[in-house]
């Protein structure tokens, strides 16, 4: 899946150069967002290492002009910040392609994007951020995914952001998951002779060091770390896609390949790079997944239930209710908003990570409106429990606000989860205390 002669080149610890270690510590103990057989090759090809570095190392350069195209380079594993290259190119980082980015939204001749990628993921760090900002600029600039060969995990999570996929016969998308490795080497230790002691403060200031057997406290920190970046990962895929969530999640984070990726929902059309750089080239290419979402029969106004796909896949109804504050209902007689203007108001309303949802639901303006005293709504909540971060996802899977409230409510009732640090130089602020911020919440 990935040349081991790249890996070595990559990977190896040869010259000891400063790239090795950067690439080991994100590796180990660290949330990837890659596929597992990578994940491997990714640690032992540093463990292992015996092959020279090299040099004659050169930064990467992913950003390329055709006329009014610009075709972006993203093969290789993904990280989170740019590294000085040792041999070959450096590794493509989610910084540079912000940096790429915002060189092509200042770009006015730039009307469409292709990112060709052929990747198995990387790290989940700083991913998210690249994604949301690429699913504000696609209201702006059409960004398509040409998948030749592979886009995989974090790599898919880049892929999903876009306008629309495209997908080679052979080329394979998914991995939606998350996967954290450990490396227990405390029996070699002992075999060598060395033994390892460690004098720290806190309990798990050396929870899962390479040196011990990994326990079941390290072990459940990890598994509640995966699973909550895996909530994040599906909940934006389902956006950036609009799909249920429940679908995302049922693909268990398999791959599937062709034509198949489309009958699932991951992509939207088969092609090569150069049959689509030829339609991009003859002036004639237009957003077909939004043309598709357009195309889609409407909604009649008279019935009372619409269908809905449940997220195991199969119908479901969902009572049409007026008072609703979560968007989805049926409306009978206002009009759906226009694809642009309802894509510039979720960017103006901090909306971009449901503009999916809202263009594939044809969301009138009632329901924009309903959508964003939702929004507020739970950023305050968010807020005033002390975990603001919490707000994205939640208003990302359409959560509603008395289930934001009292899962927030749940949170707090474990323990206060605020933080009782203060601004450096004050001595008179205090951090609220569990029972104010309960209160605040509304329980």
């Amino acid at each position: 899946m990935f040349k081991q002669n790249l890996l070595s080149r990559l990977f190896s610890r040869g010259q000891g150069g400063p790239l090795v270690p950067q690439i080991y510590s994100r590796v180990v103990n660290r949330p990837l967002l890659v596929e597992p057989g990578m994940a491997d090759a990714l640690i032992d090809g540093w463990l292992r290492g015996g092959v020279e570095a090299g040099s004659g190392g050169e930064p990467r350069q992913i950003l390329e002009r055709v006329g009014h195209v610009a075709v972006l380079d993203v093969s290789g594993p993904l990280i989170a910040r740019a590294v000085e290259p040792v041999c070959g190119a450096s590794p493509v980082s989610y910084e540079g392609l912000m940096l790429a980015f915002d060189e092509i939204e200042a770009d006015a001749n730039i009307t469409h994007v292709v990112l060709r990628m052929e990747s198995p993921g990387g790290e989940a760090a700083q991913v998210f951020d690249l994604t949301d900002r690429m699913a504000e600029l696609r209201s702006r600039k059409t960004l398509i995914a040409m998948v030749d060969d592979y886009a995989y995990s974090g790599g898919y999570a880049i892929a999903a952001a876009c306008s629309e996929i495209w997908v080679t016969r052979t080329g394979g998308v998914g991995s939606v998951g998350v996967v954290i490795g450990h490396r227990d080497v405390s029996e070699a230790n002992a075999k060598a002779g060395i033994k390892w002691t460690y004098v720290h403060s806190g309990a798990l200031k050396v929870s899962g060091n390479p040196n011990e057997p990994l326990t079941e406290e390290a072990r459940s920190v990890m598994q509640g770390e995966s699973d909550r970046l895996y909530d994040l990962f599906t909940t934006s895929v389902a956006a950036y896609r609009g799909m249920a969530v429940g679908a995302v999640r049922a693909t268990e984070a398999g791959i599937v390949f062709g034509q198949n990726a489309i009958d699932a929902g991951l992509a939207d059309h088969l092609g090569t790079f150069r049959e689509l750089m030829s339609e991009l080239q003859g002036g004639s290419y237009t957003r077909k997944r939004l043309q598709q979402i357009a195309s889609a029969p409407k909604v009649e106004a008279n019935p009372a239930t619409v269908e809905l796909a449940a997220e195991a896949g199969e119908g479901g109804q969902l009572e049409s209710d007026p008072a609703s504050e979560i968007p989805g209902t049926v409306e009978a007689t206002a009009e759906p908003m226009d694809f642009a203007a309802l894509a510039e108001q979720c960017q103006q309303h901090g909306l971009s990570a449901i503009t999916a949802t809202a263009i594939k639901e044809r969301w009138t303006a009632s329901q924009l409106e309903a959508a964003v005293e939702r929004a507020d709504e739970i950023r305050s909540l968010c807020t005033a429990a002390g975990m603001p971060q919490l707000s994205v996802e939640y208003i990302a899977s359409g959560s509603g606000v008395e289930v934001v409230r009292q899962e927030l409510a749940a949170r707090l009732a474990q323990g206060p989860n605020l933080s009782n640090r203060q601004p450096a130089g004050s001595t008179t602020h205090r951090a609220p205390t569990w029972g104010s911020v309960m209160k605040k919440i509304g329980v």
